[in-house]
């Protein structure tokens, strides 16, 4: 409100507070340190930014929900495509431990025996043999 403004600029370091002090007073431990500024205001600025500002008033329950809203819809899909990268690892270790084991090897249907059956003709088997 004020036309003529004065700012003040200085390291954090360089303020100085102490218990007498009243509430909002502040000194400086350095003069040389304190840069003051004096600004001006100007009515053009300030009216022009006055036609553009806009005051919203939003309904901050329903913002959150929806928000809230997103964040587990978000969730629910990460958590889908865990499971499926989780349900094809195991898949995939399963296969290879399935390859790893010796049950596939001893499947009865691709065993043959060492010893002959009456049936087999012997000359025959000789002679495939070389």
């Amino acid at each position: 409100k004020k036309a003529n403004v004065s700012i003040v600029y200085t390291p954090w370091s360089n303020l100085r507070k102490t218990a007498d002090m009243v509430v909002g007073q502040i000194g400086f431990h350095s003069d040389k340190l304190v840069v003051r500024r004096k600004i001006e205001k100007k009515n053009e600025i300030v009216n022009r930014l006055n036609k553009t500002k806009v005051e919203r008033h939003p309904d901050l329950a329903a913002e959150q929900e929806q928000r809230q809203e997103v964040d587990r819809r978000k969730a629910r899909e990460l958590a889908k495509k865990r499971a499926i990268e989780e349900k094809a690892e195991r898949a995939r270790k399963a296969e290879e431990e399935r390859l790893r084991s010796y049950t596939d090897v001893m499947d009865p249907s691709r065993m043959s025996s060492n010893q002959f059956d009456e049936d087999v003709d012997f000359q025959a088997v000789e002679d495939d043999f070389m």
